[in-house]
Order: structure tokens, then C-alpha cells, then sequence
């Protein structure tokens, strides 16, 4: 069999081990709703002048919330592989090459993440009323793009972490920037000026930007326009941190 043929393989058992813990996967998605119909529905009786409801501004960012979070789980499970299960050797043993292995690993990761979130995508859809257009796969793209970013940084944290609380530590860090340091609540214009190119060079910053810009409704400060350029500039450091995540995976696994 083929290196090729074996990738889809690998992504199968990456998908086997996210549904392996259903109670994970109902957290997930128990917390997407909460984000929704709790934060984001107070917030938006709360807060004015974004050009449109409030909640449906914010309305995204909880489902790339939870995107985060499943992809995040990736790198997590590939730590306990080596360090509480002792997986590494086995699955270096099997007939694929490392390259083929580690970019199989970042694509499972993906795959996983679409799949947490495919019930909120068809939520945020829907109330963007993009439901039944050809816009609902480019809301599936955005996803994916993100997801893969998150996925490599990750499997990054992971080759360099040797304890659990390391991993824990790097990732809040990189999550309350990605979460607080974007325009999920507000719009780059509104931070300090010298917190705004931080805030422009988030990726949640784009993939916000490109779920909002398929809406067809008009938000305050938003590009007009479709969400192409938002995300081909998603594309590119999504695809620089996928890279880094399977180099890193490899370097590890040589330890």
C-alpha cells in the first residue's frame, strides 16, 4: 500500500480517538451553545452601534472558539501518545514515511475540528442566512484554515513540552491572545494604537472577518466586499504553522 493510501487511514484514527471520548465532544459543543445563546445573546442586548445586532457580530467567534479548542486537543493527545501512553515507537513503526505521518497527523486534526464544529457552522449559517447558498462552504473553508494554523501550533507545543503543565501554560497563553487580542468583540480600530498591529496580525482576526463578510449584513468597520482576501491571508500563516507543526512532530519523534 502506498504512503497516499495511507493517509486517509491515519485521519480515520484521529477521528476514532476524538469520538472515543463523547463526553469531550458534548462539552464542546455544550459550550459553543453556551458562547452563543448566553454570552453572545447578552452582549448583544448589552452593546450598540457595530451597525447591526451586536450578536450577530459576535456570533462567529464562538464557533472558531470552539474550533480552537478542538484543534488545541489535537496537540494534546499527540503529548499523551508519547509520554503517557508510549505510542510513538508503534506508530513509527508502521509502513509510512515520517512526512507522510506527521502531515497525516496535522490533516487528522483538521478533519476533527471541522467535525466539532459542524453543528455551530450550520447555526452561524443560519443566522447569517447563508444557509442554503454556496457561501456555506466557504464558511466550512474558513474553519479549516483556522483550524489547521491551530492544529500545527499545537503539535509544536507538544515536540517542545515535557510535562503537561507546560503544554497547559503555552497554550492559555496563545488562546488569550488569540481569543483577546482579536476582533471577536471589537473591531482593530478600537484598541490602542499600539496594540492594533497585533491585533491585525491575529489569525482570528482574519477568520472573523471572513465569516462576517459573507453575511449579507452590513457591520460597522467591516471590509465591504467578499471574504476572499481575508481568507487568503488566513491561508498564509495557517499554512506556515501547519509546516511548523509537522517538522516539529517530526524532530520529536526522533527523540
Amino acid at each position: 500500500m502506498s504512503n497516499t493510501r495511507l493517509i486517509p487511514l491515519i485521519i480515520e484514527r484521529d477521528v476514532r480517538i476524538l469520538f472515543s471520548d463523547a463526553f469531550l465532544v458534548a462539552i464542546m459543543f455544550a459550550n459553543f451553545a453556551i458562547d452563543l445563546f448566553v454570552t453572545a445573546a447578552t452582549f448583544g442586548r448589552l452593546v450598540t452601534g457595530q451597525g447591526a445586532n451586536y450578536f450577530l457580530f459576535i456570533a462567529p467567534g464562538s464557533n472558531l472558539i470552539t474550533a480552537m479548542v478542538a484543534a488545541f486537543q489535537s496537540g494534546r493527545d499527540v503529548w499523551r501518545e508519547k509520554y503517557i501512553k508510549d505510542l510513538t515507537s508503534y506508530l513509527l513503526t508502521l509502513p509510512v514515511q515520517r512526512p507522510v505521518l506527521a502531515f497525516s497527523r496535522v490533516l487528522g486534526g483538521v478533519v476533527r475540528s471541522v467535525i466539532a464544529t459542524f453543528p455551530g457552522t450550520l447555526v452561524i449559517c443560519y443566522l447569517y442566512d447563508i444557509l442554503f447558498t454556496p457561501k456555506i462552504f466557504v464558511a466550512y473553508l474558513i474553519v479549516g484554515l483556522f483550524s489547521l494554523g491551530i492544529v500545527g501550533l499545537s503539535m509544536a507545543i507538544s515536540a517542545f513540552s515535557s510535562s503537561i503543565e507546560t503544554w497547559v501554560t503555552v497554550r492559555s497563553a496563545i488562546q488569550l491572545y488569540l481569543s483577546f487580542l482579536s476582533a471577536l468583540f471589537y473591531q482593530v480600530s478600537v484598541f490602542p494604537s499600539f496594540l492594533a498591529p497585533i491585533v491585525s496580525s491575529n489569525p482570528m482576526t482574519w477568520a472573523i472577518q471572513a465569516f462576517r463578510q459573507l453575511s449579507p449584513i452590513a457591520f460597522a468597520q467591516v471590509p465591504a466586499g467578499d471574504s476572499l482576501g481575508s481568507i487568503a491571508t488566513l491561508a498564509g500563516p495557517s499554512l506556515a504553522f501547519a509546516l511548523l507543526g509537522t517538522i516539529c512532530y517530526i524532530w520529536y519523534s526522533k527523540l
